[in-house]
C-alpha cells in the first residue's frame, strides 16, 4: 500500500514539474507570438517534435485551424482541411490517438489523397491527440516529425499533458461565447479557417448551395487547380473569382484599372 502511495505521489510531482515547464515555455513564447501561436510553438518544443498544429471542431463539424508552429505545419493543416482527410480529422471524429510512424510505409493504406501530399510537404510521421474536456470534443493536437520514428513513452505522456493544457486554454478563450459558436478572439486569431468559411458562405449564396456543399466546391476547385484553399478563399472573399452553380463553373472577375 505504501509503495503504491509513493508511486502515485511521485507521478503527481512529475506531472506538476512538466506543467510548470509548459507554463514557463508559454510565458517565454508569448512575448513574441500571439496566444494561440504560442500554444503550437510550445507543443512542438515541449514534445520534441518538428511541428505542431491545433485544430478546432465546432458543432458544424467543419475542421477549423487555430494555429501552427511553423510554415510547414501550416501547409499540412491547410492540406488536410482542403482534402477533408488526415490524422487531425480522424482524431477529432474518433476520440482516439492517431499514430502513423511512417506515412506511405508498408501496409499503411490510410489517407490515399493526404499521405503522398503530406510527404511531399516534408512530413514522415504524424501523431494526433484529441482535445477533450469530459465528453466534449474540442479538436485535436497534431504533431509532425520530418523523419520516421516511434513515439516514446515520455513523448506520449507529454503530448497528452499538452493536449489537456490546450483544452483549458481553449475553454478560457471561449468564455462567454454562445454554444456551438466560436469566440471572437479565436475567430480573429484563426484567420485561415475563417477566411475559408467566409468564402464558403459567399459561394453558398452565389450558387444557391448549402454551406457544406459550397465548402466541397471550394475544396474540389482548390485541388483541381493546385492552389491552396486559403488562397482560393481569399480570392472569393475579395471578389476576384465567383462560382456559378448553373453550369458548375468558376469565373475569374477582371476589373479595369482605375
Amino acid at each position: 500500500m505504501l509503495v503504491g502511495h509513493v508511486a502515485s505521489r511521485t507521478k503527481a510531482l512529475v506531472t506538476t514539474e512538466r506543467l510548470l515547464e509548459i507554463f514557463g515555455l508559454l510565458a517565454r513564447h508569448s512575448h513574441a507570438t500571439p496566444a494561440r501561436g504560442s500554444l503550437c510553438s510550445v507543443a512542438a518544443e515541449f514534445t520534441k517534435f518538428d511541428g505542431a498544429n491545433i485544430a478546432l471542431l465546432p458543432e458544424s463539424k467543419q475542421l477549423t485551424a487555430l494555429c501552427s508552429s511553423n510554415a510547414a505545419s501550416q501547409s499540412l493543416l491547410e492540406l488536410e482541411i482542403t482534402l477533408g482527410e488526415g490524422p487531425t480529422t480522424d482524431a477529432c471524429e474518433s476520440d482516439n490517438v492517431v499514430c502513423v510512424t511512417r506515412l506511405g510505409g508498408e501496409g499503411e493504406t490510410r489517407w490515399l489523397s493526404y499521405a503522398p501530399l503530406a510527404m511531399a510537404n516534408g512530413a514522415t510521421s504524424v501523431y494526433a491527440f484529441p482535445i477533450t474536456i469530459g465528453a466534449a470534443r474540442l479538436g485535436a493536437l497534431t504533431l509532425f516529425r520530418w523523419e520516421s520514428g516511434e513515439l516514446s513513452e515520455e513523448q506520449e505522456a507529454d503530448a497528452y499533458l499538452m493536449a489537456s493544457v490546450v483544452a483549458r486554454a481553449i475553454l478560457d478563450l471561449q468564455a462567454g461565447a454562445p454554444r456551438g459558436s466560436i469566440a471572437t478572439q479565436l475567430e480573429r486569431e484563426a484567420h485561415f479557417s475563417f477566411t475559408v468559411h467566409q468564402a464558403a458562405g459567399m459561394v453558398a449564396v452565389q450558387g444557391s448551395l448549402s454551406v457544406s456543399d459550397a465548402l466541397v466546391a471550394l475544396r474540389a476547385h482548390s485541388f483541381a487547380t493546385n492552389q491552396g484553399l486559403s488562397e482560393l478563399a481569399a480570392r472569393v472573399v475579395t471578389r476576384r473569382i465567383r462560382y456559378e452553380a448553373r453550369d458548375g463553373v468558376w469565373y475569374e472577375v477582371y476589373r479595369s484599372s482605375e
